[in-house]
C-alpha cells in the first residue's frame, strides 16, 4: 500500500441493545443520546495524526436494511468497533453484515468485550484484529502498520496506556451532539449538560464489577490533572455554554488532593453549572469536608452504590463498605444540600428475604432523591458470576450477553422469590417517586398514610 495513502476509517458504536434502531432524538433517554466517550477519544487521536474519521452511530438508524445500505454507500478502508457486553449480539452482526457487503475492509474491534473475553475473536473470522484493554495508541499504531505494509500483526494487541494528560480530547462532534446537550442524568439537571471523564479505572474488589474493570484499564488508577480537565470544560463553555456536568469516573471523588485542586480551579473559572458526579459512602464519611467543598462549588447530585443494608451480602460482593456508612453519608449529604441517586441491588446469590427487606428498609430510611433498585445480574467475567456457577445458580439457557443496561428488573438466577422481590420493589419506588398508582401498590390511599403502611408490610414480612 502506498504509504502516502491515508487510509480512511470509519468508527461504529453498536449501542442499540437495549433503545433499538430509531430511538435518536425522540426521547431525553441518556441510553439513546449520551456519546460514547471511548469512540470519541480514539477518533480525536486519529485525526489528529491526520487521519480521516466519520463515525456511524447505530441509534440514528431505522433499522438493519438501513445499515445495509448505509455500509453499501461507505468509502473507507478500515472501520472499528468497540464492543461492550450489551451490543455482543449487535455488533457481532453488524460485522457479519459489513463483510458481506465490503470483504476487503480492515475489521479491528475494541472494548469491555474483547478486553475481557480475546479468545473469542480468536475464532471470530470476519474480525482482523482485537485490541484489548485502552486502544489511543494501539488503535492509531495499527493503522500505520498496515498503511505501510510492515511485519503481520497478532489478531490480539494488548492496548499501550496512554498518559491521560497527552490526548486530545474526546472528538464529541463525530456523534450528534446536540443530544447529549439535550438530555439528563439525574432529575431536573439543566440543560445545556455535558458529560466528562476525569479518571480511569477502580481501586476497589466489588464481585459484580472485577477483574473485568481492572483488565480493562490495568493498576493503577489514573487521573487526568485538574488543570487538564478544567482546560476542556473552559473550551466546552465557549462552545455549548452548559449549565450542568456529569461526570461518568467510577468514583469522581476518589482523591480528595485531586478535588480540592479541582474545586479551586473550578471555581475561578465561573462556569456557574451543577455538577453530577458517582461517590462512595466510605469515601464522604471519611471525607466531610471535601462533601462541604464540593457542595459550594455546585456540587447537588451524588451517585451512590448502597446496593444492600445486609452487611453479610455488602461482605459477600467485597462492597468495602458498611451500613452504618449508608446511613450516615446520606445525612452528611443532607447536611450540605446534596440530592442522591442511589443504586440498589436485590436478588444477590444467597440474600435472604430477611436481608432484601433490610434493603428495603435502608431506601425508606435514607429517602433518596432518586432511587435505583435491580435486580442481580450474572454477568460473564466477573468473580460473582462463577460464585453462581460454582452454587448452580445460572438458569439453563442463560445467555450472558443478553444484558440490559437499563431497567433490570427480570429473574436472573435460580433461588430467588421475585414474586416477593416485585411486591417490595412496587412498594419502594411508589414511596420514593409517589409514580404508581396507590391502588397498584396494595395500599392506603391517601399520601400521608403511604410510609407508616409499607412499614407495617415490611415488619410483618420481617417476621415470618
Amino acid at each position: 500500500m502506498n504509504k502516502k495513502t491515508k487510509l480512511r476509517i470509519t468508527l461504529i458504536y453498536p449501542g442499540i441493545a437495549t433503545c433499538g434502531f430509531g430511538q435518536a432524538g425522540k426521547s431525553q433517554s441518556g441510553e439513546v443520546n449520551w456519546i460514547h466517550h471511548g469512540l470519541a477519544s480514539i477518533g480525536a487521536q486519529l485525526k489528529n495524526k491526520g487521519y480521516n474519521v466519520h463515525l456511524i452511530d447505530m441509534r440514528t438508524l431505522n433499522s438493519w436494511d438501513d445499515f445495509s445500505e448505509v455500509i453499501k454507500n461507505l468509502k473507507t478502508d478500515v472501520i472499528g468497533i468497540s464492543i461492550s457486553n450489551p451490543d455482543f449480539k449487535i455488533a457481532k452482526e453488524a460485522i457479519k453484515i459489513i463483510k458481506k457487503i465490503k470483504p476487503s475492509v480492515i475489521i479491528v474491534v475494541g472494548g469491555l468485550n474483547p478486553t475481557i473475553f480475546p479468545d473469542t475473536y480468536k475464532d471470530f473470522d470476519e474480525v482482523d484484529y482485537a485490541i484489548t484493554g485502552e486502544g489511543e495508541i494501539t488503535f492509531p499504531k495499527i493503522i500505520r502498520i498496515i498503511e505501510d505494509g510492515g511485519t503481520p500483526l497478532e489478531k490480539i494487541n494488548k492496548g499501550e496506556k496512554p498518559n491521560l494528560d497527552e490526548l486530545c480530547w474526546a472528538d464529541r462532534e463525530l456523534f450528534d451532539y446536540s443530544r447529549e446537550l439535550s438530555c439528563h442524568y439525574v432529575p431536573n439537571q439543566k440543560p445545556p449538560t455535558v458529560t466528562m471523564i476525569a479518571g480511569r479505572g477502580c481501586i476497589y474488589q466489588c464481585t459484580y464489577c472485577q477483574p473485568a474493570e481492572s483488565l480493562t484499564y490495568g493498576k493503577p488508577y489514573r487521573m487526568r490533572s485538574p488543570q487538564n480537565v478544567i482546560a476542556e470544560l473552559r473550551i466546552l463553555k465557549d462552545k455549548f455554554n452548559f449549565n450542568s456536568i456529569t461526570f461518568w469516573d467510577d468514583t469522581f471523588t476518589l482523591n480528595p488532593k485531586w478535588i480540592f485542586e479541582f474545586c479551586d480551579l473550578y471555581e475561578k473559572e465561573k462556569f456557574n453549572a451543577t455538577i453530577a458526579a458517582c461517590s462512595r459512602a466510605d469515601i464522604i464519611c471519611r471525607n466531610e469536608d471535601m462533601v462541604k467543598r464540593l457542595s459550594e462549588i455546585g456540587l447537588d447530585w451524588f451517585m451512590i452504590g448502597f446496593e444492600s443494608g445486609s452487611q453479610r451480602i455488602l461482605n459477600l460482593i467485597k462492597k468495602g463498605t458498611t451500613v452504618e456508612q449508608h446511613y450516615k453519608s446520606a445525612e452528611i449529604c443532607r447536611k450540605y444540600g446534596i440530592k442522591i441517586l442511589g443504586s440498589f441491588m436485590f436478588g444477590l446469590p444467597t440474600e435472604t428475604k430477611k436481608e432484601q427487606l433490610a434493603t428495603a428498609k435502608l431506601i425508606m430510611d435514607i429517602k433518596p432523591e432518586h432511587s435505583s433498585p435491580f435486580y442481580f445480574l450474572p454477568i460473564k467475567g466477573t468473580e460473582i458470576y462463577d460464585l453462581c456457577v460454582e452454587k448452580n445458580l445460572i438458569p439453563e439457557g442463560f445467555d450472558p450477553f443478553n444484558i440490559e443496561r437499563t431497567g433490570v428488573y427480570k429473574p436472573r438466577i435460580k433461588g430467588v422469590d421475585y414474586k416477593f422481590l416485585n411486591k417490595i420493589r412496587m412498594k419502594v419506588t411508589g414511596i420514593e417517586k409517589r409514580t404508581i398508582p396507590y391502588r397498584l401498590l396494595g395500599l392506603i390511599r391517601h399520601p400521608s398514610r403511604i410510609i407508616p403502611a409499607t412499614k407495617r408490610i415490611i415488619r410483618t414480612y420481617a417476621l415470618r
